[in-house]
């Protein structure tokens, strides 16, 4: 069956003009939700990251007052590094007794006997040492070490000849310097007789000016070895 509209032509207009606007309406209402889902879900997540924000600040907030808590730790190591490199500067620059003690007795060729043996430390090798007074030690020196002692054994010839080789062992020492022969006399009131000497050198300048060294020590050793 067709069906047939009676309506009349200008009432079938403003009806479809009607609806028209309905949908327009509708359409319109649509839209205005959907921007509102949008505004609400970009405002949600503009919340989320301004908590994010608010977390990482606070976070940035306790560790700039943990790292001002830390702050004197940092300058004790600092100090601490600082003792460490001075007290490595002041153990390389130690003249030490002992070793030359030794390597002496290790070069004291047989047949000589040491009467006494003088080490003394220069003041250009002693805390507060400027580096001038240390460039101009080689022309202004005195005596730091002196030994004293006989050779016997055999002739006079041979007697000298150990002197000889003593100073030539001695220069074999890395500490000493400007060895020098200041005596050796052969002498016939001794029974048997025998050469008394006497030599004398100046201890070896460190490359580096000692930065905080103890005071010089005198050592002074007598009697026959």
């Amino acid at each position: 069956m067709t069906r047939i509209n009676l309506l009349p032509p200008e009432e079938r207009s403003r009806a479809a003009r009607e609806q028209g606007l309905l949908l327009a309406i509708i359409g319109l209402v649509l839209l205005v939700v959907a921007l509102g889902a949008v505004y609400f879900m970009s405002f949600r997540q503009v919340n989320a990251k301004q908590a994010q924000i608010d977390d990482v600040a606070a976070q940035i907030d306790v560790a700039n007052v943990q790292l001002a808590q830390l702050k004197p730790y940092q300058v004790m190591q600092v100090q601490r590094q600082a003792m460490n490199l001075t007290a490595a500067q002041i153990l390389n620059s130690r003249v030490i007794m002992s070793n030359i003690l030794e390597e002496v007795s290790l070069l004291v060729p047989s047949g000589i006997s040491l009467q006494s043996m003088t080490v003394t430390v220069p003041a250009y090798m002693t805390a507060g040492a400027t580096d001038a007074a240390a460039a101009g030690a080689s022309s202004s020196v005195g005596t730091d070490l002196s030994l004293t002692g006989t050779a016997h054994g055999g002739s006079a010839y041979a007697q000298h000849d150990l002197v000889a080789t003593l100073l030539t062992q001695l220069g074999l020492m890395p500490q000493i310097m400007n060895i020098k022969l200041q005596s050796s006399v052969y002498s016939l009131s001794t029974s048997p007789p025998a050469v008394t000497f006497t030599i004398t050198a100046n201890l070896r300048p460190f490359a580096a000016t000692p930065p905080l060294a103890p005071a010089a020590p005198t050592f002074t050793m007598g009697g026959g070895q």
